[in-house]
């Protein structure tokens, strides 16, 4: 029988750790600002809350994001802009008792020249633990519960500022069996930094020029990318005509993006 690997990537919470079956590991992200021919520190922290010392493996690789903003992974240093060769973690191995944890230090080397905005991944991975379906009488076969996080690493010198994005196209793709409108804004990011973006809908009744603000979404997109996000059409607008303007905000300092559509409620 083959084994099978659970493996555990939670990259997109909120929050400010990562937990998996038994383990966290704090931050979520980690955003390095060394200039080209410097180094910089950052610090992990892997809480055990297993009932027993467990062993605890870190590795890098590269990730990237889909047009659709879903993530697809990669061995380390196979895609253009990683910096995962960059990276040196030290210690890559530890063992943390129970109910306790124990800090990772994160250094990343910036080459000269060096002043693009570079990503990678951190996979922190459990030691494998066979289940008992496997462990009688040496069957080596089973279930093999291997819980992995995934944490993002970032780095983009602090003398880089290149941030811009817009909004390339808008339209409603509601299909017959979705119970909500939406629509389908597309963003292009044509700076030289990882955008932590927030869209909205500004909404006005083109007969009684009234105006409402839907709830906003967050996502992060990544220099050099296009990325399609979906917004949902709120559902008790009144029967008429309306111009929806799609709003982005990603950051202080710069202005915000809009495009617009018109839409008929019947």
């Amino acid at each position: 029988m083959k084994k099978f690997a659970i493996i555990l990537f939670l990259l997109t919470g909120g929050c400010s750790f990562y937990f998996a079956q038994g383990f966290e590991v704090a931050p979520v992200i980690l955003e390095f600002t060394a200039e080209p021919s410097n180094s910089q520190t950052k610090t992990l922290t892997i809480s055990n809350y297993f009932n027993q010392r467990r062993a605890f493996n870190l590795s890098l690789g590269d990730f990237d994001r889909k047009q659709n903003g879903q993530k697809f992974f990669k061995p380390s240093g196979q895609m253009e802009r990683s910096c995962a060769e960059w990276i040196t973690i030290n210690p890559s191995f530890v063992e943390v008792n129970p109910n306790e944890s124990k800090e990772v230090k994160v250094t990343i080397t910036v080459p000269s020249g060096e002043k693009s905005t570079k990503w990678a991944m951190i996979y922190v991975k459990a030691a494998k633990e066979q289940s008992a379906f496997g462990a009688d009488k040496g069957f080596s076969g089973g279930l093999v519960i291997s819980p992995t996080i995934g944490i993002q690493v970032y780095q983009s010198p602090g003398s880089n500022t290149n941030a811009k994005a817009s909004l390339t196209k808008i339209s409603e793709i509601t299909q017959p069996t979705d119970p909500q409108r939406k629509l389908l804004v597309g963003v292009n990011n044509s700076g030289d930094k990882n955008l932590k973006c927030r869209m909205y809908l500004l909404i006005a009744n083109l007969s009684d020029a009234t105006e409402r603000k839907s709830p906003g979404i967050s996502f992060q997109i990544l220099p050099g990318r296009q990325q399609d996000v979906e917004l949902l059409i709120p559902s008790d607008l009144k029967p008429g005509k309306y111009s929806i303007a799609a709003i982005l905000d990603y950051g202080k300092g710069h202005d915000l993006e809009g495009i617009q559509t018109e839409i008929e409620v019947k």
